[in-house]
């Protein structure tokens, strides 16, 4: 497939395509930017955002976030949004799928202070555990990608990103990450849990918080909800916040009735690689391998 062109030039075309639903909306009025984790645009306006797919897969995801949003409203404490779509199903270049922004700012390490800590800590906890007991059978009805799909998923990042590290490590730290993956994906322990659905996708900007910083009103950047280890989530949350905060929010989990032992904890310090492995990856393809993404995604998986 050719190369797309670049966001900046295709503003009219998102305008155009969204013209139906938003009839009075024009060019200087939005703002695009590439999802960083996904094959996605995202057009910002008034208070909207609509999400654009860039890829076949990228299309899939969206049908499965617009089918399953709708059933976590009200199921979960915070707010999340509910997606407007098109139904140009025989071309998903000019599909997207709209929803008003919650609001909320977002929940940045520094806001968290000893005065809002254990409210926060609490809500964290609250939400995850809320989201990890929705029916995986639900959820795999409404469209969401198996567990298996998920761990298949791990073996071709595998290969993947050994393709890339390959002229870019040397031997002893290549033969690392080869043996690195090949006790991974062996590792009957890692695959064998309880799935669950997850959002996949947690990030400071898609956690937010009231204007007075006391508790979590909204979770947006729901384009990776999948069935899949909720290590998955847990990883990310302690990426995000540091390894204190994240492991009491992941204590609270536990305390809330979800399974938070040395087993999850295990596989949340496995799935922080996978990312990294991942970043490595998502860098060489948005970037290329002389990029200085790349040359930070090198330092953080060494």
């Amino acid at each position: 497939m050719p190369d797309a062109p670049a966001v900046g030039d295709r503003t009219t075309d998102y305008v155009f395509a969204l013209a139906a639903r938003f009839p009075h909306l024009t060019a200087d009025e939005i703002t695009l930017r590439e999802e960083p984790d996904a094959e996605l645009v995202r057009v910002d306006w008034q208070g909207w955002t609509a999400l654009f797919a860039q890829s076949e897969h990228a299309a899939n995801q969206l049908k499965v976030m617009s089918a399953v949003m709708p059933h976590l409203r009200g199921f979960l404490s915070p707010t999340v949004p509910i997606w407007e779509h098109t139904n140009r199903s025989e071309d998903w270049r000019r599909t997207w799928h709209a929803a008003e922004r919650p609001e909320g700012r977002p929940l940045r390490p520094d806001l968290i202070v000893d005065q809002n800590r254990d409210a926060l800590v609490r809500d964290l906890a609250a939400f995850f555990h809320e989201l990890h007991q929705f029916s995986v059978e639900r959820a795999r009805g409404l469209g969401a990608a198996s567990f298996r799909a998920w761990r298949d998923e791990h073996a071709t990042l595998a290969r993947r990103s050994q393709t890339i590290l390959r002229p870019l490590l040397n031997w002893s730290d290549m033969t690392w990450a080869r043996k690195w993956w090949s006790r991974f994906l062996e590792d009957d322990s890692v695959w064998r849990v309880d799935p669950s659905l997850v959002h996949g996708g947690i990030t400071v900007e898609r956690l937010l918080v009231d204007p007075l910083v006391r508790e979590l009103a909204a979770v947006t950047g729901w384009h990776g909800v999948r069935v899949a280890d909720p290590a998955v989530d847990m990883a990310r949350l302690v990426d995000a916040y540091g390894t204190d905060l994240g492991w009491r929010i992941v204590e609270r989990y536990g305390e809330l009735g979800s399974t938070a032992d040395a087993a999850l904890f295990r596989r949340i310090r496995l799935q922080q690689t996978v990312r990294r492995f991942r970043d490595v990856v998502d860098a060489a393809d948005r970037d290329g391998v002389d990029s200085e993404a790349m040359a930070v995604a090198l330092a953080r998986l060494r």
